[in-house]
């Protein structure tokens, strides 16, 4: 979900960096490594952000996914095409497995829309990217130190409570002010419609090994306004249609979702009342 205005990220990237236009929004965009903006490509190819959360010590960050910028290139295409087709992917869970026998592997989506991209930027078109601010982009209030998640942790007493990017200061994606949140992912603070308002490593709540609570039930409230007012938007365009209304009428945690939910769990989630040919008719007229 898009929470804040992006055009800093674009406008780098578009105009030229030599223009006022273009030294502007790269002196406003939040680099995961500010002390490198000095080494900003002239030529942004990708932003990116990386997946901290599940990085094994000693190996390569993957990028996540959820979240990448890419400058149209016909060249760039055919190129990333190519190493798909030869597949020179080494499997299992060595330091050396991975796209190119690298260590891009062994995590999730390794094999695929996280493993090989940032194999191809690292390796392949290095210096063409910038990698942005994860709890700024990207959010998704994920636990960024080593702690007791992934299990294998216990083999690494020495790096607890440290960051993942092996960095000091690393900042906690789990307390991020809203305000400063560019884009949310709905991962680790659950799917908005997956009604998850309770904290326990249960399966489908919100997990407080990875997650803050109090902070996701932030970041849902956030997704639930916007469908509210997506849902005031269709109530007046559709003359007042109350059947709409019938979308909000769940009681469960109303103060953070909304009316949306009647109970916990994504069964308890009460879908936008509206039909298909209502909500052409609203697309048609918000956005034409």
């Amino acid at each position: 979900m898009y929470h804040r205005p992006m055009d800093d990220v674009y406008d780098a990237m578009i105009h030229p960096s030599t223009s006022d236009l273009g030294k502007a929004a790269r002196s406003r965009i939040e680099m995961e490594y500010p002390n490198t903006r000095d080494d900003m490509p002239t030529n942004i190819e990708a932003y990116l952000t990386r997946d901290y959360h599940q990085v094994i010590p000693g190996r390569k960050a993957a990028f996540q996914a959820g979240f990448i910028v890419l400058r149209p290139n016909l060249l760039v295409f055919e190129r990333y095409l190519d190493i798909i087709r030869e597949g020179n992917y080494v499997g299992g869970y060595a330091r050396d497995n991975g796209w190119g026998g690298m260590g891009y592997g062994g995590v999730v989506g390794s094999m695929a829309m996280q493993g090989l991209p940032a194999y191809f930027y690292d390796v392949v078109r290095p210096n063409t990217t910038v990698e942005l601010n994860g709890c700024r982009y990207n959010h998704m209030g994920a636990n960024v130190y080593y702690d007791d998640v992934p299990n294998f942790i216990m083999k690494y007493r020495d790096l607890h409570g440290k960051c993942r990017r092996n960095l000091e200061g690393c900042e906690d994606c789990r307390r991020t002010d809203l305000d400063s949140i560019k884009n949310m992912h709905f991962t680790n603070c659950r799917k908005p419609w997956n009604c998850a308002g309770r904290s326990s490593t249960g399966k489908g709540d919100i997990d407080p090994r990875t997650a803050d609570y109090d902070h996701c039930m932030q970041v849902a409230h956030a997704w639930h306004a916007m469908r509210t007012d997506l849902e005031q938007s269709i109530f007046n365009i559709t003359g007042g249609d109350t059947k709409i209304l019938d979308g909000q009428a769940g009681s469960y945690k109303k103060e953070i979702f909304m009316g949306h939910c009647s109970k916990d769990g994504q069964d308890g989630y009460r879908p936008i009342q509206a039909s298909k040919e209502v909500m052409e008719m609203v697309a048609a007229k918000l956005w034409k």
